[in-house]
Order: structure tokens, then sequence, then C-alpha cells
């Protein structure tokens, strides 16, 4: 197993279709039934992210949204959480956890196949996380570059700024996604074409007027975020690069 899932229930036990999503992506789900228990098998940090490759699945009707509460007050990030309502008449609940940063809310309601492809999207997203934060942790020990302040997910082209998230256009995340492989290092307009527009022209040009626009929304959306501003430089003669 890849991960765990720590998985607050009621006493009916855990939903078979989140269940088999988990176990298919490679997690290994751990049953609580208590607030108490979950708190002491999610280990969450005071500061700081939370654990490598263990999420959190919890059912409204067990305490999910006291659960969230606690994990907010005791951090700033919450880990990878899904949430479960096994009634789905109140609204409120819905609105609390996604407020507080849930990635995904689940009610009973929905198809079995649903709730399973769901589960099993939300713990691949988190595999991925942790693979890229450790690959670009390695990274910048071996490189001596600064470190980033967010996590990148290529698969939604989302930034994730410790709990606060960026949403990229499909051409944005290619351009940002080829630009943080290559971090530091200059890339070359024609490859930013050939790889975000997945289309070569006959005329550079022609190419570079349809990119252009494309980095530069990305550069606004980057430049509201001080962790994020200006790390996209033009490479004079070359292309771009990021820092």
């Amino acid at each position: 197993m890849n991960g765990c899932a720590i998985y607050l229930r009621n006493g009916l036990g855990p939903d078979a279709a989140i269940v088999r999503g988990l176990t298919a992506a490679g997690i290994e789900v751990c049953d609580t039934d208590t607030i108490a228990d979950t708190l002491k098998k999610l280990h969450i940090p005071e500061t700081g992210a939370p654990p490598a490759n263990i999420m959190l699945v919890a059912e409204v009707q067990s305490g999910a949204i006291p659960l969230l509460t606690l994990l907010s007050r005791k951090s700033n990030q919450l880990p990878p959480t899904l949430i479960y309502d096994k009634e789905g008449g109140n609204v409120r609940p819905a609105i609390a956890a996604l407020t507080m940063g849930v990635r995904d809310y689940l009610l009973a309601s929905d198809p079995p196949f649903h709730r399973e492809s769901r589960a099993r999207v939300v713990a691949e997203q988190m595999l991925a996380r942790d693979k890229t934060r450790q690959e670009i942790a390695d990274t910048e020990t071996a490189g001596g570059l600064p470190e980033l302040g967010f996590v990148w997910d290529a698969r939604s082209y989302t930034i994730d700024l410790h709990g606060r998230f960026i949403q990229l256009s499909m051409v944005e995340g290619r351009v940002f996604d080829l630009l943080l492989a290559r971090r530091g290092q200059p890339v070359s307009v024609a490859e930013l074409i050939t790889h975000a527009l997945f289309k070569q022209y006959s005329v550079l040009d022609q190419g570079v007027r349809v990119l252009r626009p494309h980095i530069m929304r990305l550069r606004r959306k980057l430049d509201g975020h001080p962790r994020l501003a200006h790390r996209i430089k033009t490479a004079r003669g070359t292309g771009y690069s990021f820092v």
C-alpha cells in the first residue's frame, strides 16, 4: 500500500464504494469510531503540512464537521479530505466542509461508481502531490534553489498554496508544468508552443501570437500571490524561465 486513509465511520461500517476507490489507488483504510481516535491516528502537527500519504474520510453523521473544526484550529492545513453524507438533507454541512478546504463531498444518493471514482481521484491526487513535493525538495537540496512554497497538481492544473488554490487553464497549466520541470533554466518559445498548444507553426511568429496571451494571463494569476509574483522571467532571446 502507498498510503493510509483514516476513516471516521458510524456503526454501520465504511461505505463499500469509497473503500473500493481508495483500495484501487493503493490506499490502506483504517477505521475509527470517535473523533478523539481519529485525531490521534492523523498525527497532524501544529504547524506545517500534514504527514505525507495520509488522508481523511469522515461521515457527516459520525461528527465530520466538529472534527474539521478541531483540525482547522489545530493546524493551518487540512490533510486531503473526503466527506461522506449518508442523509444529504441539509446543505449546511456541505457549505461548512467546502469552506474549510475539503477536496470532495459525497452523498449516499450519488451512484456507487461515482463515489468509488471520486474517492480514487482524491487518493491519487494526494499520492501525486506528495511525490511531487518530495521531488521538488530533492531538487532544491541538490541545486541550492529557494523553497517553492506551493504544491503543483499537474493533473488538475491547480497550484496549492497551503490550502489556497489557483486554478489554471489547460494551456496555462501546460506552460507552468514545463517551466516548473525546467526550473531555473530558460525554456524556448518554440518548445513552449509545441508543449502547451499541441501544435507546430510553420512561422514562429504565428505561434508566439497565440501563446503570448496565455503567458500574460498566467503571469497575472501568479502575480496576485506574494509567493508566486514575478517568478516567470523573460529569458531574452530565448523564451521564459521559472525561478
